[in-house]
C-alpha cells in the first residue's frame, strides 16, 4: 500500500498483483496495473485510515477475483462472503434476497452497479446479489480455520504445549475420517446426527473388543463437539445443529479411568530400594524422586529453571511457575518445600546445571519413566504410573489428618472456599510434609 500527496491531497496507490494483472479493471472498463483513489483529504491521519479500509476492500476484492473454476466450493463461498462484507453487506444468497422487498434490497443493488461508467467485476456483483453457491469446508479445514482464528487464547502455551494442545483435535478428526470415510471431502453442514451416531457405533465396537477405553472416545466426541460448536460461533453459522453433541458413553462402562495411587511400603522398600532407579538416566531418576515427597507434577518438575530450584532458602524449595509455558490453572503457581529424598534430587539436578535432557518434554520423560518401571517390576499394579506418586501423595496427606487448605496449597488444587492470608506459608507446607516424608 502507498500514499502520495499531489498538491495538498492524500491518493491510495496499491500495485495489482502480477497474476490478476488483465482481470482487475478500471474505471474504463479497460485492464489496469494500478489503483490510484483520491482519499479527498490533506490530513495524514484520516489518509492513512481510509487507505487501510481500502486496502482491505481490494484485497478482499481480488481474492475472489483469484478463485478460478479449479478452486473449491467452499473457497468460493468464504470468498465471497469476505468481498460482501468489505462492501458492508452480508452475504445473502440470491433466493434469500427474491424474497425481500425492492426497498430493502436497493443499496446492495446500487452497489453491485457501481458508479456510472465504472463497471463492477461479475463475480463481486455475484458476492453482492447471492449468485455464489452457499457451501462450508470440511472438517479438516475447519479444524486449520479454528486453530489459526484461536491462536490468540493459546500465547502463553509453549511450543510443546501447542502441540499437545493440537494433537487430540487432529486425532480426532482423523478417527471420524476412518469412521466416516464418504464425508471426508464434505461440508461440515452435510454431517448429520446419523453419521456421528455412526461414528459413536465405530468406538463402541473398539472398547467392546477391548481394544481402548470409553473415555478415550469421550475425548472424541468433547474435541468435535468444541470445535463445531465454536467454529460456527465465530464464522456465523451458529444456526447448524451440532451432530456431536451429547454423544458420550457412560464413565461407568470404563473401569480404568481412575489412576491409582502408590502404597507407602511400595514406594519404600521398591522405589526407593538400593539400585532400583540405577538404569534411568540421572535426570530422569531425579525428578522421579522429587515426585516422592512432594506430588508435583512431572511437567512442573522439568519447565523449572534453574532459579527455581531455591535450595539454599531457610527452607528449601522448588517455585511452580508459567516459565515459557501455560500453567494448568492459576492457582499451579505455588513453592513447594523439598525434604528428604526430594531435596537430594533436586541438589543434583542443581549440579548439573538444571533440567536440561527434559526441559519442557514431559511427555518424553514420562513414556520412558513409565516404560522403565513396567520393565523393572516397579509398577504396584499394571494401572500404575510414575504419576501415582502424586496420588499417593495427595492420600498420605490427607490420612495424616493435614487441613485441606495445606493440602490445595501443596499440590496446587483449586480451594473452594475464600482465601485468606498465605495459609501458614512455607513453614505449614513442610511440617505437613514432614508427616509423609521419605
Amino acid at each position: 500500500m502507498g500514499l502520495t500527496l499531489d498538491r495538498g491531497r492524500y491518493y491510495f496507490v496499491l500495485n495489482v498483483p502480477k497474476h490478476l494483472v488483465g482481470k482487475v479493471l478500471g474505471r474504463n472498463g479497460q485492464p489496469i496495473k494500478q489503483v490510484r483513489q483520491a482519499l479527498k483529504t490533506a490530513d495524514l491521519s484520516v489518509a492513512k485510515r481510509k487507505a487501510f479500509e481500502l486496502e482491505e476492500l481490494k484485497r478482499a476484492e481480488w481474492h475472489l477475483l483469484d478463485q478460478g473454476e479449479e478452486a473449491l466450493a467452499y473457497e468460493k463461498y468464504a470468498a465471497a462472503r469476505q468481498v460482501a462484507a468489505s462492501r458492508g453487506f452480508d452475504y445473502v444468497p440470491e433466493k434469500v434476497l427474491l424474497q425481500r422487498s425492492f426497498e430493502e434490497n436497493l443499496p446492495r443493488l446500487r452497489e453491485a452497479a457501481g458508479p456510472i461508467g465504472q463497471p463492477v467485476s461479475p463475480k463481486i456483483v455475484d458476492a453482492l446479489l447471492g449468485g455464489v453457491e452457499v457451501a462450508l469446508p470440511p472438517l479438516r479445514q475447519v479444524l486449520a480455520d479454528y486453530i489459526e482464528s484461536t491462536k490468540t487464547k493459546h500465547l502463553r502455551k509453549s511450543e510443546r504445549q501447542r502441540h499437545s494442545w493440537r494433537l487430540p483435535r487432529e486425532r480426532a478428526v482423523t478417527h471420524f475420517e476412518k469412521a466416516v470415510p464418504s464425508l471426508k471431502q464434505a461440508g461440515i453442514d452435510k454431517i448429520t446426527r446419523d453419521d456421528a451416531l455412526i461414528f459413536r457405533d465405530w468406538w463402541a465396537r473398539r472398547i467392546e473388543a477391548g481394544e481402548t477405553r470409553a473415555e478415550t472416545a469421550n475425548k472424541d466426541f468433547g474435541h468435535l463437539s468444541q470445535l463445531f460448536r465454536e467454529w460456527c460461533e465465530l464464522k456465523g453459522h451458529g444456526d447448524l445443529e451440532n451432530p456431536f453433541a451429547k454423544l458420550r458413553f457412560d464413565k461407568a462402562v470404563d473401569p480404568l479411568v481412575t489412576r491409582p495411587s502408590f502404597s507407602r511400603t511400595w514406594i519404600e522398600t521398591k522405589l526407593l530400594a538400593a539400585g532400583a532407579l540405577d538404569g534411568l538416566n540421572p535426570e530422569a531418576a531425579d525428578a522421579l524422586l522429587m515426585m516422592v515427597n512432594t506430588g508435583l507434577r512431572p511437567s512442573e518438575i522439568l519447565s523449572c529453571p534453574l532459579d527455581d530450584f531455591c535450595l539454599d532458602a531457610d527452607i528449601p524449595f522448588l517455585r511452580v511457575a508459567a516459565n515459557g509455558r501455560e500453567l494448568k490453572q492459576r492457582h499451579t503457581a505455588r513453592e513447594v518445600p523439598l525434604l528428604g529424598v526430594s531435596l537430594a534430587a533436586a541438589h543434583r539436578v542443581v549440579a548439573r546445571g538444571g533440567v536440561k535432557r527434559y526441559l519442557h518434554k514431559a511427555n518424553t520423560w514420562s513414556s520412558l519413566v513409565n516404560k522403565f518401571l513396567g520393565n523393572n517390576g516397579l509398577k504396584e499394579t499394571p494401572q500404575h504410573t510414575a504419576y501415582s506418586l502424586r496420588h499417593y501423595v495427595e492420600d498420605a496427606l490427607l490420612e495424616a489428618g493435614v487441613d485441606d487448605r495445606v493440602r490445595a496449597d501443596i499440590l496446587g488444587h483449586k480451594y473452594a472456599r475464600p482465601v485468606y492470608g498465605s495459609g501458614g506459608g512455607l513453614q505449614m507446607r513442610r511440617t505437613a510434609l514432614e508427616k509423609i516424608a521419605f
